[in-house]
């Protein structure tokens, strides 16, 4: 049997197994007394200090309540901030977290162990397993659990951990233990919606990881085809929870689909397209796991500025925040799977209005030469130039028949109009990888569903929009009317901003959204799978 099931069939069990710890009586306000008998204090204390105990974090914490325990009461039961921690843990799978990474079962033993047995040695035990993983789930909710040093270097490491025993502590004596501990995750607004998006879906759908094929319906498919793709759209509506029954009726099933379409970022319009058969052919398993792997990922960002540019490549959006308020989105238009999108963090420095675009030698070898050497008039038809020492030189110098890329020398440059491939604006920003933001000729691409289509640069649905925004900071300098009249006169001008923005290029492929519901896009650059191995580990098929 495969990890994840047996993953569930434990959860499943355990909180089954638990009753006692999850009662009614887990949420009245008791008031509970710290005062503990000499002898478990003197107990607990030899425990601790055995050999073969655990790190010098726990020895510290305990020290410093004086060997009392924090999880369990004088009455040797779990108390009532015991008895929420142990849900969490037991409902880690909320936080994107693999539930087994916690000790569940020797949790859920220890517990029923305690009720049966109210004994020292029990509740000691325990209260240490408690301790221990609250360490554990304190790191791994506010930092992750990979290793990002080796996963994505080029953002440094990640933000130190707080002393977590004086932390404990603290919230022990504070009685706000649970509240401190959630506090530790992300603050920011994109990682609380997706959490909570996260928590909403694994109670709605069942975390099955087998799948249907689901096939496409196309405009010249048979009648029989046809019925087939829509009677497996059904089977798959009824494995991802959208609708109960496979024989649900045409109304039911289509506001079914729907839902799904919208829940998957792609248009709406009830048909079993080519990427909604593709989000269909998939199962809860994999859905969740790619929602675990945008709150890790969010675990990995330190703090960013104030007011910044957030734009997520998987999504295909650009998101402007102030503090935690979006107060603006663009449809954005991203790199081929061949020409990615980097990651990166940077600001932008300066706009140019009616520029031109210096094409890049790996465009012109694999591109514009071919083209040319088949058609001579290509360049100049298209509003290229040729350049030699910054120079303009006439196309018909070039022996287009005999050129070849390895002999071509020259710089091409696509003169500025509507036609220019960055469109009538473009913002730069300082990269490795020479990336920027522009505007596009093609605006139909930003109906796509799925919009992956440049050389790597991001190309934004209303570019105006944005250097109104941009402008708007820069006090009463410069305005978006004088910008434009440069455009309507095809004047090239650059406009230096005195207020950088900053700029965040990121990708995640869940994110959640107000109505607490979460968006699930597509891998495109196949990026996720690592990470999905690395949170939640395969291992040999056990007996159960």
């Amino acid at each position: 049997m495969r990890f994840q099931n047996i993953l569930y069939i434990l959860l499943c069990f355990n909180l089954a197994s638990c009753s006692s710890v999850v009662s009614d009586n887990a949420s009245e306000k008791v008031i509970e007394t710290l005062e503990f008998s000499s002898n478990l204090k003197a107990s607990l204390k030899g425990y601790i200090a055995q050999p073969n105990s655990e790190s010098p974090q726990l020895k510290k914490v305990y020290d410093m309540n004086e060997f009392a325990p924090f999880w369990v009461n004088e009455r040797m039961e779990l108390s009532n901030v015991g008895v929420e921690f142990s849900n969490i843990l037991f409902k880690s799978m909320h936080y994107g977290l693999d539930t087994m990474r916690y000790d569940v079962i020797e949790l859920r033993d220890k517990i029923n162990g305690l009720d049966e047995i109210k004994s020292d040695i029990s509740a000691i035990e325990l209260d240490v397993l408690l301790t221990v993983q609250y360490f554990k789930f304190s790191k791994d909710i506010s930092r992750g659990i990979v290793d990002t040093s080796q996963y994505h270097p080029q953002f440094g490491n990640r933000k130190s951990s707080k002393d977590l025993s004086q932390y404990l502590y603290e919230s022990h004596i504070e009685k706000n233990v649970i509240d401190k501990l959630l506090a530790l995750q992300p603050q920011k607004d994109e990682y609380k919606k997706l959490q909570a998006g996260l928590a909403l879906f694994l109670t709605e759908h069942a975390l099955v990881d087998s799948s249907l094929k689901v096939h496409a319906y196309k405009k010249k498919s048979s009648e029989a085809d046809s019925v087939k793709t829509y009677k497996e759209a059904k089977e798959a509506l009824v494995l991802h929870d959208y609708i109960e029954s496979n024989q649900a009726d045409d109304s039911v099933f289509l506001k079914g689909l729907q839902v799904f379409q919208i829940n998957h970022g792609l248009t709406p319009d009830m048909k079993v397209g080519t990427n909604t058969a593709k989000a269909l052919s998939g199962n809860p398993f994999e859905f969740y796991k790619r929602a675990a792997v945008s709150l890790e990922k969010w675990k990995w960002v330190n703090d960013w500025e104030d007011e910044y540019i957030l734009v997520n490549v998987a999504t295909y959006k650009l998101k402007f925040y102030k503090g935690e308020n979006l107060l603006q989105e663009h449809k954005v238009v991203v790199g081929t799977k061949a020409n990615k999108t980097p990651e990166l963090d940077s600001e932008i420095e300066y706009m140019v209005a009616y520029p031109f675009w210096t094409v890049p030698k790996s465009i012109i070898s694999r591109e514009l030469v071919p083209k040319s050497k088949k058609d001579s008039t290509y360049l100049s038809r298209n509003n290229y130039q040729l350049l030699k020492g910054g120079k303009v030189i006439a196309m018909s110098s070039i022996d287009w028949i005999n050129i070849s890329t390895d002999n071509f020398n020259y710089t091409v440059r696509q003169r500025g109009g509507r036609s220019n491939a960055l469109g009538l604006i473009k913002y730069f920003f300082k990269n490795k990888h020479s990336v920027y933001f522009h505007d596009t000729p093609s605006k139909g691409k930003f109906m796509n569903d799925i919009r992956s289509y440049s050389h790597g640069c991001v190309r934004v649905d209303e570019p105006m929009k944005l250097a109104k925004y941009l402008l708007a900071r820069e006090g009463e300098t410069f305005h978006i009317d004088s910008v434009q009249a440069t455009i309507d006169n095809r004047q090239r001008k650059t406009i230096t901003l005195q207020n950088n923005m900053p700029v965040h290029i990121r990708y995640f492929t869940a994110e959640g959204n107000e109505e607490g519901n979460i968006r699930f896009y597509p891998d495109i650059y196949r990026k996720e799978k690592e990470l999905e191995e690395i949170i939640f580990p395969i291992v040999e098929e056990i007996e159960v």
